[in-house]
């Protein structure tokens, strides 16, 4: 090979070179001669800093501990160095949604009651005048307070005509019963007014209309 000598050990360097910089003692090998292993690959110039070779490491501006089973991608922490937290590899995350636990707080400290853990769903309310696309809330067994307030089982920020408390949707036993919750501007069933405080029954596909918002109800059974 024009260019090159080759040692006892078999290695290829270049003829202006006095000795083979691949084995151990050759000038211009790493700057630990004596610790070059012949069984692995040696990059010249690099620094790699004592790294472990069983594991794939892609340094960038941030380094840190590993586990050596895995590949790890360092440098990709937030601007500020925060750390992120940990996550569970079994679980499926959606980016942008924070992911609360049942019982446990979120970031403004309120408490997630997480209905769906402990009731089941019977049922839904959609409404086409929320959203054009839909937009649909889940129903679960015993009462389902509808209003203004971050209290109800679902809150309606977007209507100012819906009081804080409007409503009230019960299943039990098997039925449906809708309330209005003394409102001043009412509740209608199917275009009627249910008045005040009296409880009415509720079929799948019947209209209720709270102040300026209209949804179709769906029974799941």
């Amino acid at each position: 090979m024009n260019g090159f000598n080759k040692c006892d050990n078999g290695h290829f360097y270049k003829e202006d070179l006095t000795a083979c910089p691949y084995c151990p003692g050759g000038k211009g090998a790493a700057s630990n001669p004596a610790s070059v292993d012949l069984n692995k690959t040696v990059v010249p110039g690099g620094n790699l800093g004592g790294g472990d070779t069983v594991k794939t490491e892609i340094f960038g501006t941030q380094g840190g501990s590993s586990s050596p089973d895995k590949t790890e991608v360092f440098g990709s922490g937030n601007a500020t160095g925060a750390s992120q937290p940990k996550r569970d590899l079994n679980r499926t995350y959606i980016a942008g949604v924070t992911d609360i636990e049942p019982g446990s707080s979120g970031a403004n400290g309120v408490a997630d009651s997480a209905p769906r853990s402990t009731r089941r769903i019977v049922g839904w309310i959609i409404s086409y005048s929320l959203d054009p696309m839909g937009v649909d809330y889940r129903i679960y067994e015993g009462s389902n307070t509808i209003g203004r307030d971050a209290g109800n089982t679902i809150t309606i920020t977007k209507d100012s005509t819906i009081s804080g408390k409007h409503v009230n949707i019960l299943y039990r036993q098997g039925k449906f019963w809708i309330k209005d919750e003394m409102t001043a501007n009412g509740t209608y069933l199917n275009d009627v007014d249910l008045g005040v405080e009296k409880p009415h029954p509720l079929n799948d596909g019947d209209s209720i209309r709270i102040g300026s918002t209209t949804f179709k109800f769906k029974c799941s059974e």
